[in-house]
């Protein structure tokens, strides 16, 4: 019998993402990033929990572990995890765009590389192994929406949405030591706090969605975004992804309008990278958001309203159940949608297609 789950860990502010799918009894894992430094720890716990209830022969592998872009609160854990890699866990391939992917050729050398590149080599471990490298020798190539869908061990089948040719390009041109990535760019003021973001929260019908103002952030514009198929149920996740960018990748590698079974929400909720185009192009009545709202606030009030403009009566599933996020617990009724938190005690919310 097949199954096919995503975790959603608590890792504060930041997402960490715990795909797994069964084929022939076997449970096989995708890890799409690790979260902020501190909150590391639940990410190992999880794993340490899963290792014990779904390892084999005593290891747990991970097919393959994703880091979607360099922001502190997707990049720090895995950084932490695999400082401290438990000797049973397993890695296939990771998958992740460095300096070397942006760069030209030319202006590489032995000695570059960042934290997270000087970690995966130092442990020698396989590294965009799934995607075709232009240049001679070193690792797999660059990560972007116009590579060739890849399925993975067991048969799950992932396409890149996210992020283009010009997306990475935008990034080189701002990564320009390759020791240190760029900083990460934080949250706009815009995108902190809307005016009407204050609780207790008006009713929707006295609300009205104002206008879209896209997400400018390079690194963002750089989140790898995966639409991931099994058993014939789709998963889109989004990373910070900009929603142009997510579009057009759906336009590329799913061209029919086929709906979507759960769509991670970009940028834990942010009214900045989620737009009606995208809405209407997954057909989607399932929705993640990952944030425990502390740092920003998120999910933005737009947001919420943005969902519910497009769905009657649709699932919102928050993997924290306090703080921010815990309060639509008390939405008024006319916000018409099922509020799903994860069980009492938990360190994730779990949802199964």
């Amino acid at each position: 019998m097949s199954m096919f789950r995503v975790r959603s860990i608590q890792v504060d502010h930041g997402d960490s993402l715990l795909v797994s799918y069964t084929s022939d009894g076997h449970v096989r894992h995708l890890l799409v990033d690790g979260g902020p430094e501190n909150p590391s720890k639940t990410l190992l716990k999880v794993l340490e929990k899963v290792h014990k209830e779904e390892g084999v022969n005593g290891r747990l592998r991970l097919e393959v572990l994703v880091v979607t872009h360099y922001d502190l609160d997707h990049i720090e854990g895995v950084i932490d995890l695999l400082q401290q890699k438990p000797s049973w866990l397993e890695i296939g391939d990771i998958w992740f765009n460095g300096y070397e992917h942006l760069q030209p050729a030319d202006k590489l050398g032995p000695a570059q590389g960042d934290k997270l590149s000087k970690l995966i080599r130092t442990l020698g471990l396989p590294w965009n192994a799934c995607f075709p490298n232009v240049r001679a020798g070193g690792e797999g190539g660059a990560i972007h929406q116009g590579v060739l869908p890849v399925t993975l061990p067991g048969g799950l089948e992932v396409r890149v949405l996210s992020p283009d040719e010009p997306g990475l390009k935008a990034l080189a041109k701002v990564w320009t030591n390759p020791q240190s990535p760029p900083p990460d760019e934080g949250v706009g003021h815009r995108d902190r706090l809307g005016p009407n973001d204050r609780w207790p929260l008006k009713d929707y019908l006295d609300y009205r969605i104002g206008g879209f103002t896209a997400d400018g952030s390079k690194p963002n514009r750089s989140s790898i975004a995966l639409l991931l198929t099994f058993d014939s149920k789709r998963v889109l996740l989004a990373a910070d992804a900009l929603a142009s960018v997510v579009t057009s990748g759906l336009k590329m590698h799913l061209p029919d309008l086929r709906p979507i079974d759960l769509l991670k929400v970009s940028h834990h909720g942010s009214k900045r990278n989620t737009d009606r185009d995208l809405l209407n192009r997954i057909n989607c009545r399932r929705f993640l958001i990952s944030t425990s709202g502390a740092k920003h606030q998120h999910p933005d009030f737009d947001l919420i309203a943005l969902l519910l403009s497009r769905n009657n009566g649709p699932d919102i599933i928050f993997n924290y159940g306090e703080g921010w996020p815990g309060k639509w617990k008390n939405k008024p009724s006319s916000w018409k949608f099922n509020a799903v938190f994860p069980r009492p005690n938990d360190l994730f919310v779990d949802i199964e297609l």
